[in-house]
């Protein structure tokens, strides 16, 4: 008899639980593991004595395994036998990338995708005693060639840029590999018929008023039978109303693709979804239940939000229950360890990006976990979310057919959250990156234009969102960083969406104490070239765009050049924030800065530092992304003492309520002399931006100019105050 090691997780229910259906449960643990990239070696038979353990659900790297390439999995469980009609069904959440699933001998299915939910119908395949195999792949893109604008693994930027040890361009970029059964897997139990998804969508048909739910049930039967549905929405998050509907309904034979059942809910008066500043983010829990004769069938449960979206004609902003809103967003990652994030850590973080003043987030070229989607639906946060898609890929029709199912899957299993407002396509696609064309011999012109528009088109078949087909590199204004100067900042942007925009900064002498050896602070010059150097730019840090493109100085020592870094990057984002919020609508409806966390121990554009303390710029973004904002317009970066110049002062009011008889004071001066100060009543109506008055000022030195605004109401209280702080140059020596 062989002698069992022991079990790393086994389930072993009571037959009067399995009875009991639905009836689900985890089955996280312990699981063995070993290496799947011999040829030839079949991890789903045969003893697994000697093989080590891996926590599952979790990212292997994370999890104390550095692995290339595909690897076995291993978990064993028993079960009662199931009754004659029951269905066994195991759910998996999200494996990286490839995954092979086995039972008992017996391969059962393949799954391509690392962030969609699949389910594995066991049933045929079940014994009292059960060895579940999964071999599961993350290949390493090569490079330079097929990476990164020939990729074949719709992973976004999960494998590449800033989010991996490595960053964009290294040869060490990849080394820490993300796959693995990074999210929870379960075993579900059902009876006559499984519901494998439920799709939740607002119909607006009836009006504000008199919402409806339209629910899509998407369900697996072995054989054709009568059952009752009962779809029961109630209030998650506040007391309310409850609202229930029952129908019957034929369900199909479906065998093993699943059949599509569709009902309306009518919700009259129901409470609507609102975003941050707008209102309460009012949720409902939503159940449907499959009953025949014998009782229960299966039940799957949801939540959702009622909000109507919609882009207003003529590039006039986007409205949310009818109500129009000017989106100040950030970029953000995470990790790029999904499994990592948890809800609590999504919370914390999207804490301090709503005490930034933000109101979105754009989901960055990935799909993240499902507690994202969960806290921003409960916090109010908008979300842009992509697909992950960034740069260049395989420009083959069977890549574009596995893209656009993978897109499908995206807005089925996702699209329950109100919080995504908006599905973003394919970000900076090659046929429409210049800099592409001028790194890669083998760019052309058309490459990926099919893969963007039929993604682009899938996205669409959603119409309770707003669809940008792809983030185009014009909309990513990096002026002041790649190219150009703080100036052009101030120029009248092209694009009524600014997805990107920002400067590295060095995170505080704590942090990069972390990342960089003391011995390495300070290479030998501010040359690219420098060895020292190398272990930086490992770290994402570009000594090119730092030094030559931006001009920062580094000063006399590393306290010096974080503070030299953070302030730059504080004064862009500040001003390039300011200078969008003015042109809101005009052309600007949304903008977001790049980025608002490191996710790994890197230096880059984060305004806040991966140990999540914020930087300078997190501040200043704080201060310019006031929803009531006296906003500075200095017209140019290029004062000079004693040339007479002038800046102009506007009131900014994001928010759905007016603001009477309010007080803008200003302040103007150098080094203790004052230039210019004033004030003046105004009214900040609802949803409006407008210049107040213009102040022309003469520097009297070079010492920086620093200007101040306030908003005071009529009882006293500072409701908004910012203020800007100007280099002046020397005057003419004529």
């Amino acid at each position: 008899m062989r002698t069992l090691l022991p079990l790393l997780l086994i389930v072993s229910l009571p037959a009067a639980a399995v009875s009991e259906v639905p009836v689900s449960w985890s089955l996280a643990g312990q699981w063995r593991v070993h290496d799947a990239n011999t040829p030839g070696f079949d991890g789903w038979r045969g003893t697994d004595s000697g093989w080590p353990t891996l926590r599952v659900p979790a990212n292997w790297y994370t999890a104390g395994r550095d692995h290339q390439g595909a690897l076995w999995y291993r978990h064993e469980f028993s079960l009662p036998p199931l009754q004659a009609d029951q269905r066994a069904t195991l759910e998996f959440d999200g494996v990286d990338y490839l995954a092979d699933v086995w039972l008992n001998g017996h391969q059962l299915a393949q799954h391509e995708g690392y962030f969609q939910r699949f389910a594995v119908d066991l049933t045929d395949s079940l014994r009292r005693y059960n060895r579940l195999a999964v071999r599961v792949d993350s290949p390493r893109e090569a490079t330079p060639g097929t990476w990164p604008l020939h990729k074949n693994l719709m992973k976004g930027i999960l494998n590449q840029h800033d989010t991996r040890p490595g960053g964009a361009w290294s040869d060490r970029g990849q080394e820490a590999n993300s796959g693995g059964i990074w999210a929870p897997v379960r075993l579900r139990i059902s009876r006559g018929a499984t519901i494998d998804q439920l799709i939740l969508r607002p119909d607006w048909s009836q009006g504000l008023a008199q919402p409806q739910l339209s629910a899509e049930l998407r369900y697996r039967a072995p054989v054709a039978a009568d059952a009752t549905l009962t779809l029961r929405a109630a209030p998650d998050n506040f007391s309310g109303t409850a609202f229930q509907l029952q129908q019957r309904v034929r369900l199909a034979a479906t065998g093993d693709a699943p059949a599509r059942l569709r009902v309306t809910l009518p919700m009259p008066a129901a409470r609507l979804w609102w975003p941050v500043d707008y209102g309460k983010p009012h949720l409902y829990q939503v159940s449907a239940t499959l009953r025949d004769d014998r009782g229960v069938m299966d039940r799957r449960s949801s939540r959702t939000g009622l909000r109507k979206v919609e882009a207003l004609e003529n590039n006039q902003g986007w409205r949310i229950n009818d109500r129009r809103i000017f989106v100040r967003g950030t970029n953000y990652i995470g990790s790029p360890w999904l499994s990592s994030m948890n809800k609590a850590r999504y919370l914390r973080d999207f804490a301090l990006v709503e005490k930034m003043n933000a109101n979105a987030i754009r989901v960055h070229g990935h799909v993240a976990g499902r507690a994202l989607y969960e806290a921003a639906d409960e916090r109010g946060l908008l979300i842009w979310q992509d697909v992950p898609l960034q740069w260049g890929y395989n420009d083959s029709a069977g890549f574009a057919d596995n893209a656009v199912a993978q897109t499908r899957a995206m807005i089925g299993q996702f699209g329950n959250s109100p919080a995504i407002v908006v599905w973003g396509g394919q970000n900076e696609p090659p046929f429409n990156s210049p800099w592409m064309e001028k790194r890669f011999p083998d760019w052309h012109k058309d490459l990926n234009r099919t893969l963007t528009r039929r993604v682009a088109d899938a996205l669409a078949e959603d119409r309770s969102r707003i669809v940008h087909p792809y983030s185009a590199v014009e909309e990513h204004y990096w002026a002041g960083w790649y190219f150009g100067t703080l100036n052009n900042l101030l120029e009248p942007a092209k694009t009524a969406t600014v997805t990107e925009f920002g400067a590295q900064a060095l995170p505080d002498l704590a942090t990069l104490k972390t990342i960089i050896p003391r011995r390495e602070w300070w290479p030998a010059s501010t040359e690219p070239g420098d060895p020292l150097w190398t272990r930086w730019k490992y770290h994402n840090f570009q000594p090119i765009q730092t030094f030559k493109n931006a001009g920062i100085s580094r000063g006399k020592n590393i306290q010096d050049f974080i503070k030299n870094t953070q302030r730059y990057q504080a004064q862009l984002v500040a001003i390039a924030a300011e200078s969008y919020r003015r042109q809101r609508f005009q052309p600007v409806t949304a903008l977001f800065q790049f980025m608002f966390v490191e996710t790994w121990p890197s230096i880059n554009w984060g305004v806040v530092d991966y140990r999540r303390q914020p930087k300078a710029g997190y501040y200043a973004l704080q201060r310019a992304y006031q929803p009531l904002l006296p906003s500075i317009d200095p017209h140019t970066m290029n004062w000079q003492a004693a040339r007479p110049g002038a800046l102009s002062l506007w009131v900014i009011n994001d928010l759905p309520q007016t603001f009477p008889a309010l007080t803008l004071r200003w302040r103007a001066g150098q080094q203790g002399h004052l230039l210019a100060s004033g004030e003046r009543q105004v009214t900040a109506a609802a949803d409006t931006g407008r210049k107040v008055l213009d102040v022309p000022l003469t520097p009297i030195s070079a010492a920086p100019l620093r200007v101040q605004t306030w908003l005071i109401d009529a009882q006293g209280k500072t409701l908004a105050e910012n203020q800007l702080e100007l280099e002046v140059a020397p005057a003419d020596a004529r």
